[in-house]
């Protein structure tokens, strides 16, 4: 059997089926109320807290103090190549370590094998100019003194 064309189904009333019988589905109730604003506006947050006047004065001078949690330093074996939080271990103060560099055994063992390929011409002294192949020595600002050696 074929579906009914356009025109016969439109002829039909909206509670029955093609085959003549009712549906069981109700229609939707009809939304013929409308929704009205309400006559007053809400009230401020002043009324609902119940602030009074006399208590908006001094709540406006009351100033809040947030402070952040202190650096935490770092133990002196876990110094890289980067400065860093830490304790001296001579003066016991809080200081961030200033960091020197300083040719190591790396630089100058690759220095060696440049010099050994033939690189004789100032080519083999470029490890000893770079940051990346020297130790990091880290010196407390305040007494001067050695605290670690990072060694590559």
């Amino acid at each position: 059997m074929e579906p009914p064309s356009y025109e016969e189904a439109s002829r039909q009333p909206p509670g029955q089926s093609t085959d003549g019988l009712t549906l069981s589905s109700p229609l939707p109730p009809a939304y013929s109320i409308s929704l009205t604003s309400p006559s007053t506006p809400p009230p401020s947050y002043g009324e609902t807290v119940g602030v009074t006047p006399a208590l908006r004065s001094t709540q406006a001078q009351m100033v809040a103090v947030v402070s952040q949690p202190q650096p935490v330093p770092i133990s002196v074996q876990y110094l890289k190549d980067k400065p860093g939080l830490v304790r001296c271990i001579h003066c016991h103060c809080l200081v961030t370590s200033k960091v020197k560099y300083k040719p190591g055994l790396t630089a100058w063992c690759v220095c060696v094998l440049l010099a050994l390929m033939g690189l004789i011409c100032g080519f083999c002294l470029i490890p000893l100019m770079m940051q990346r192949m020297q130790d990091a020595c880290h010196y407390c600002p305040r007494c001067r003194k050695l605290l670690y050696t990072y060694r590559r």
